[in-house]
């Protein structure tokens, strides 16, 4: 019986294994499908629900079969759809389209939808109307409940023949500064509307004198280092949460491999030289680039390998099963030539990902006025003259507000002086008391402030720490902040760890004394110190459970 039992007992094991790994693989796939409308039963929404589906993308038309509907019919139709496709989602889905404007635009005007101009004509409008038109296609987007877009393309126009970026009008220039410049609005237009953009195509396909849909593309002979810098300005200025590879061969870049497949180009470039932190996803896998001199097995295990964290089958240029490509995945994992570790750093991009897109947006006044009593600030108290008021994140500092109330917690951190009743402090500084983040709370998270900027939040350390306030802490005394908050915090931490790998430790507010005798620590004035009970000894014991797996430290060390 026993003998029995442990056997059952095993192979439950196996299975909730095997569910584990092919969901961790599932989060990575993003894949097209054929109806325009869904019945309960539909085969993708099966696969949504099983394997934790990263996302799908939409088609206007069939790509054999041109007047053949795939997934957009009209502008109701496509919001029915999208409907649909969420609810059978855990609220993580990403619903993918191509709608850059001009050729490539996938709600065109004979459906119901307004048109976009191309990058190329974007680029010699006034910025008002450049601003109306991506704020108009971003509402649309959104209005039909798409959050993920194909776009915009940072490819320089540097071959006026190009067949498939510059002669169809995709690139904005062959300057880079403006190609960053029309890009960032395009980019600001999505987010304000809660979608997410991709820049594309990297390492850069504006040279390129053939189209990787056709077969295979070598780009080493045209190709030119600049192409890199919209990447490298738009990661710096924080608008860059996805990054699509191209399927360009470059043997400057890897004598080997195409871009898709080359950890060269999409680990030791992207991300280690220019600092590239969010999603990589592929360009559609079954382009003729790819699929005409790779198996479906070597495709995805040199992509993932990479640094790819989102696979790309549209299913347009020919067709795989999902449950194939889990399948598949999974065996190379069996074999030891992806490894389960590789699976979860893309599902931690991801999960950053999503988390980011939840984030809302509640800036605090922030001109040069406060800007110039930070930099007063760091002279006064750390010695230090310096030009901008960025910070290098090494640790995060928990707190909580004191008020009760998201509006009242709000009010006291907004104003760029300090407020009349900090009387206490005001002997130290002129500039207010800040964080980068405030959590409500029910959980939600406010950005306050970039987290790459000082804040002044914790004396002695703020040149080194993003800061998280919560709303509670009653009086400043008792222990009153919600499970939904303790969730929205060890979310938030894995996030920041995500993006700042110099992130070592956490703390709460009420440890912060602990670190007088460190190299963070750059008070100048022995004197001034405040003590301490937030964010309570219980919620920071709780939220380190949390977060444990992270292994960040509670002591310098």
């Amino acid at each position: 019986m026993r003998i029995f039992s442990a056997l059952m007992l095993w192979c439950v094991t196996a299975v909730w294994a095997d569910m584990a790994l092919e969901r961790l693989i599932g989060r990575m796939l993003v894949v097209g499908f054929d109806a325009a409308t869904l019945e309960r039963n539909a085969t993708i929404l099966q696969q949504i629900t099983q394997y934790d589906l990263g996302g799908v993308i939409l088609f206007d038309r069939d790509y054999q079969e041109r007047e053949r509907v795939k997934n957009v019919h009209d502008p109701k139709q496509l919001k029915g759809l999208c409907t649909t496709l969420r609810e059978a989602s855990n609220g993580r889905l990403l619903i993918m389209i191509d709608q850059e404007g001009g050729k490539v635009e996938r709600l065109k005007v004979r459906d119901g939808f307004a048109h976009t101009p191309s990058a190329a004509e974007i680029a010699v409008l006034p910025l008002s109307e450049v601003r109306r038109h991506y704020d108009a296609l971003s509402s649309t987007l959104h209005e039909a409940g798409i959050n993920l877009n194909a776009a915009p393309v940072v490819d320089l126009a540097s071959n006026p023949d190009n067949p498939v970026i510059a002669k169809l009008g995709r690139s904005y220039s062959s300057d880079p500064m403006a190609v960053v410049g029309y890009a960032s609005l395009f980019v600001e237009a999505m987010n304000a509307q809660g979608i997410t953009g991709i820049l594309k195509h990297f390492p850069g396909h504006g040279s390129s004198r053939t189209d990787s849909h056709e077969g295979f593309v070598d780009v080493t002979q045209t190709w030119q280092s600049r192409e890199l810098e919209p990447y490298r300005r738009m990661i710096e200025m924080d608008q860059a949460d996805m990054i699509m590879s191209a399927h360009v061969f470059n043997r400057t870049l890897d004598p080997d491999l195409p871009a898709t497949l080359s950890y060269r180009i999409n680990t030791i470039l992207l991300r280690q030289e220019l600092g590239f932190t969010g999603v990589l996803i592929s360009d559609d896998l079954q382009m003729k680039a790819i699929s005409a001199h790779y198996s479906l097995e070597q495709t995805l295990e040199r992509a993932i390998n990479s640094g790819v964290d989102m696979l790309l089958f549209g299913n347009q240029l020919s067709s795989v099963e999902t449950t194939t490509l889990i399948r598949s995945i999974a065996s190379l994992v069996a074999q030891g030539r992806i490894t389960r570790g590789r699976l979860e750093e893309a599902n931690r991009r991801i999960d950053a990902l999503h988390l980011r897109r939840t984030i809302r947006s509640l800036p605090l006044e922030f001109g040069s006025e406060r800007i110039e009593l930070t930099k007063h600030y760091i002279k006064q108290h750390y010695g230090l003259h310096v030009n901008d008021i960025k910070i290098e994140p090494r640790m995060i500092v928990i707190h909580w507000t004191g008020s009760q109330t998201l509006e009242g917690a709000y009010a006291q951190l907004k104003p760029e002086r300090l407020r009349p009743e900090r009387s206490d402090i005001a002997a130290s500084g002129a500039v207010n008391v800040s964080a980068h983040f405030l959590v409500d709370r029910d959980g939600t998270i406010y950005r306050l402030m970039d987290e790459r900027t000082m804040a002044r939040h914790v004396i002695g350390l703020n040149f080194h720490a993003i800061g998280i306030e919560n709303v509670g802490g009653k009086e400043n005394e008792e222990e009153d902040l919600t499970l939904e908050q303790l969730e929205a915090n060890a979310r938030l931490v894995a996030y920041l760890k995500q993006r700042y790998e110099g992130i070592e430790y956490l703390i709460g507010h009420y440890e912060y004394l602990q670190w007088r005798d460190t190299p963070l620590w750059l008070e100048k004035d022995k004197n001034y110190i405040t003590y301490k009970r937030d964010p309570g000894k219980a919620f920071m014991r709780d939220l380190r459970s949390k977060t444990a797996h992270l292994g960040l430290k509670t002591r310098y060390m």
